[in-house]
């Protein structure tokens, strides 16, 4: 059995910094936080978006490569299963429970927490459920021996629950301790304040690798609440209508993917021909590939890499002819395969994101508006009108990384382009987003510093955008369909000043009514270069181009925003709306 004590978190960046499969987190020292968050600026909200800590390769693939069992799960495996059982009461749909296993006979492993939500994605790599059983992907254990350490195919293992348990405490240490963006402790039962209505909102996939990893990190956001009297409600939708995943039910977008995944592999033919020619001189790797079924067409690097980064992150010997650069390779075609499509086509990234997107502009504006004590102009959506600070997602790496295209966070070609800072120490780079990975997106406001004596060239056209953005093609946009012009009819007018006999809250069209907020985005332990937040006017005066104002952070993501209407139009589908099942 491999022991976990040696693993590494994501808060041990000493260890983490040359590992491309663990993420990092910035060091929460005084000069730190005096730098990035000096007496003039107050935080509002903050919305964090996460992928699931360490876990599993998903399929047994390289058995010659792989450990024949991974011994990583022995403290998981009750909670697992406990929480599994818990969750089959409630849904009566977890393919892992039986009515045996409610007598105590648990199965070890469930991927999903309900039934029928192992998601297909036929449609782009043309494998269903019963070829992954052939590669391995069956969702049982790794052995046909298991002990009580011994993980399942995709499973949350120890090393992940610690690494999103410390991730938690990072968020606490910063948004609780140092700057008091929510309470000390956590919500109680009996005060009735939990989930949206409270300081927090909490969404995970159906994943339970994600769920469980949303867990863990709020046990090292609140630990002391650990009874029963505290009370958490993680919300959970479908997978059809879950926006912290692609929708491969989207026509047009797995159109638009499978084309780009075409043009990024041809772009890069040379180096992905002469990459899967050094795998098949490895050992045990060439009978792996040749033995696929012909009609299986899982791209080569990715099937690497998932193994690869999982070993690597459990601190599992490699063999010596799997060295560091071939590693970064594997890596860097598995983006080419999988996500450096959606740095290509913003109307792909628009269709795989663009929901999410619109969701946490909602989240921005609603904040906004709360914090100028209006009314949010949402206000017949109960989910919009509520007052939590701080949301926290538990996606995957395919929840982060068409992000950081929106963001205009280009993949860097291998592990040493991540190091490329600009002068304000941020990166417009990223690598294939390591386990643990986390987005943060900070709403700041600052009614002191002296604003920019400069205006971007493009502020003026807010008035032009105040019609019906529908309108104005998603290129030329400078704010997203979803921002309302109420948020600019700011300040409100004096008492008898209103203008056409309207109301004394009355106020004219202002393009700079949002100037005293700013919004920051951070990936894992660095700054991220929104291009839009370069402009002169479109930045805080003294913390920086990565500190954008409210409107240049707009102007950023505005064309990957579409609205549910024209989110339906792009995938050729009818309009819905996306409900959500609560899990507390």
């Amino acid at each position: 059995m491999i022991s976990t004590s040696d693993h590494y978190s994501p808060s041990n960046s000493k260890h983490t910094t040359s590992n491309p499969a663990q993420a990092r987190l910035p060091s929460l020292s005084p000069e730190f936080l005096a730098k990035h968050y000096p007496s003039s600026i107050s935080l509002v909200h903050v919305d964090v978006l996460t992928r699931h800590g360490e876990r599993t390769p998903v399929s047994n693939f390289f058995k010659k490569l792989s450990p024949p069992h991974w011994d990583f799960c022995k403290t998981g495996n009750p909670l697992h299963a406990d929480f599994i059982k818990t969750v089959g009461l409630y849904t009566n749909a977890s393919p892992a429970i039986t009515s045996a296993d409610r007598q105590g006979q648990q199965k070890q492993w469930s991927n999903h927490l309900f039934r029928k939500e192992s998601r297909s994605v036929k449609a782009v790599f043309g494998i269903d459920d019963k070829e992954k059983q052939q590669t391995g992907d069956n969702n049982g254990n790794a052995s046909g021996q298991p002990s009580e350490a011994t993980c399942g195919f995709g499973q949350l293992t120890d090393v992940g629950r610690q690494s999103m348990t410390a991730l938690g405490q990072h968020l606490r240490h910063l948004y609780v301790e140092s700057l008091g963006l929510l309470p000390t402790s956590a919500p109680r039962r009996e005060n009735n304040h939990d989930g949206p209505t409270g300081d927090l909102y909490l969404r995970s996939t159906s994943f339970s690798r994600a769920f469980e990893s949303l867990q863990h990190t709020l046990g090292g956001l609140y630990p002391a609440a650990l009874d029963a009297q505290s009370l958490f409600r993680i919300n959970v939708r479908p997978s059809t209508r879950d926006n912290l995943l692609a929708n491969f039910g989207c026509k047009n977008m797995v159109r638009l993917y499978k084309e780009f995944n075409i043009k990024a592999k041809e772009a890069a033919l040379d180096e992905y021909n002469a990459l899967y020619d050094d795998l098949l001189k490895l050992d045990g790797l060439r009978e792996s590939y040749e033995s696929r079924p012909k009609n299986v067409n899982i791209p080569m690097a990715i099937l690497a890499w998932d193994t690869l980064a999982s070993m690597r992150a459990h601190s599992i010997p490699l063999p010596s002819a799997i060295d560091d650069r071939l590693i970064e390779r594997v890596a860097e075609m598995s983006s080419v395969e999988y996500l450096r499509s959606t740095w290509q086509s913003a109307s792909l990234a628009r269709l795989q994101i663009g929901s999410l997107a619109h969701e946490l502009v909602a989240n921005i504006v609603r904040s906004v508006e709360l914090d100028r004590g209006t009314t949010p102009s949402n206000n017949n959506n109960s989910f919009h009108n509520n007052r939590w600070k701080m949301g926290i997602y538990s996606g995957h790496d395919t929840t982060i990384s068409p992000l950081l295209a929106v963001f205009g966070t280009a993949l860097a070609n291998s592990e040493h382009d991540n190091t490329a800072n600009n002068n304000n120490g941020s990166s417009n780079t990223a690598a294939w987003p390591p386990y643990g990975s986390s987005i943060r997106i900070e709403l700041l406001k600052d009614d002191t510093t002296q604003r920019p004596a400069v205006r971007p060239a493009w502020e003026d056209d807010q008035a032009y955008h105040s019609e019906d953005l529908s309108m104005v093609p998603f290129d030329s946009r400078i704010r997203p369909i979803n921002v309302p012009d109420s948020l600019y009819h700011w300040p409100p007018a004096k008492r008898g000043q209103s203008r056409n006999g309207g109301s004394d809250s009355d106020a004219r069209f202002n393009p700079r009514a949002t100037r005293d907020y700013y919004v920051r985005v951070w990936y894992n332990d660095r700054e991220l270069q929104l291009p839009a937040c370069l402009d002169p006017g479109a930045h805080h005066a003294t913390l920086g181009t990565t500190t954008c104002t409210l409107d240049g952070f707009f102007k950023q993501i505005a064309r990957f925003v579409p609205s549910e209407e024209e989110s339906a139009r792009g995938c050729n589908l009818p309009a819905t709306n996306a409900g959500e099942s609560q899990k507390s």
